[in-house]
């Protein structure tokens, strides 16, 4: 078993472990509160913390350089006076 298989073999076994600690929160009653309301308030939090964030980084980037309008040429329409090599 290599390092990255050790480490999703933890990250599951972690996962299937707050999984279950969390169905038995929410069937004791103590515990049935703040089983729903800290998960809703860290994913307000979260959502906010991105949000802002976005708005920081927009402010604070400076806008795009103009883009320069191509040099136009005059008489040689779209074929152009370049003359077409074959192979």
């Amino acid at each position: 078993m290599n390092k990255d298989q050790s480490y999703g073999g933890l990250i599951f076994a972690v996962s299937a472990i707050v999984f279950i600690v969390y169905l038995i929160s929410l069937t004791g009653e103590p515990w049935r509160t703040y089983a729903i309301e800290i998960p809703v308030v860290l994913g307000v939090l979260g959502i906010l913390g991105i949000t802002g964030w976005i708005g920081w980084t927009m402010l604070t980037t400076p806008p795009p350089a103009p883009l320069e309008a191509e040099p136009s040429t005059t008489g040689t329409g779209s074929s152009g006076s370049k003359t077409e090599e074959k192979h």
